[in-house]
């Protein structure tokens, strides 16, 4: 998986912000850097694949990301893509 389709994974089942973006990249063992992640969830907005949500924020004071259902449409594809593999 790319590390744009592991975002969309991140935030399939719920809103995520980014320090809890961060722990999912860990806990799937996979490496990026701060600068990175900001720049992806950057392109990622333009895209159309994911939204900021300002109606809440979390502890850190941060906003979460949501998926849009372009972002939606797109992440099952990719587990498809991967049911069909296995």
């Amino acid at each position: 998986m790319t590390k744009k389709e592991y975002i969309l994974d991140s935030l399939i089942n719920d809103d995520e912000a980014f320090t809890q973006i961060v722990e999912y990249f860990k806990f799937v063992n996979v490496s990026i850097s701060n600068m990175e992640l900001e720049q992806l969830l950057k392109e990622m907005i333009e895209e159309g694949f994911i939204q900021v949500n300002y109606q809440w924020k979390n502890e850190k004071d941060e906003y979460p990301y949501s998926l849009t259902k372009k972002g939606i449409k797109v992440w099952l594809n990719i587990k498809q893509s991967d049911n069909i593999i296995e």
